[in-house]
């Protein structure tokens, strides 16, 4: 969870500046590396951070890494037909009256959590779920 919210300070402060190039070698060396291929790159520069959001192989990415040239975490919109088997179980177990509206995927530490919005005539319901299918209802949100 600590992760997480690591992850969601760097995406809110990731606005510090910008550009198609960064002048940390580690940091470009090490994204050359991981994305290889990746297209229509632009970073983003924060006090101690990089954020790096691109498309590699028609998926829009958002890459973190630290002034070393570490990478943080990863997020991506994904369709519900990526999402794990267990996942989906879930979803048909627990929420069989709501429809996936949106699915992002976050890699942190080598775990996988999905953010899924799901829709129900009523309501919206935002879930984290892990790549095992556990789920937690992060907020629930009334239609007008």
């Amino acid at each position: 969870m600590k992760k997480l919210i690591l992850l969601a300070a760097i995406v809110l402060s990731a606005a510090a500046s910008f550009g198609r190039d960064i002048d940390n070698r580690k940091v470009q060396l090490a994204f050359d590396r991981v994305f290889a291929g990746a297209a229509n790159v632009q970073w983003y520069e924060t006090d101690n951070n990089y954020m790096a959001k691109f498309t590699l192989r028609a998926s829009k990415v958002t890459a973190h890494f630290n002034k070393d040239g570490t990478l943080l975490a990863t997020s991506r919109i994904i369709t519900d037909t990526e999402l794990p088997l267990e996942v989906v179980s879930t979803l048909i177990r627990k929420f069989r009256d709501q429809k996936i509206h949106s699915v992002m995927e976050y890699v942190v530490d080598g775990n996988t959590y999905y953010a899924i919005t799901l829709e129900s005539a009523t309501q919206w319901t935002v879930l984290r779920t892990n790549s095992i299918g556990e789920a937690i209802v992060m907020k629930k949100l009334q239609k007008a």
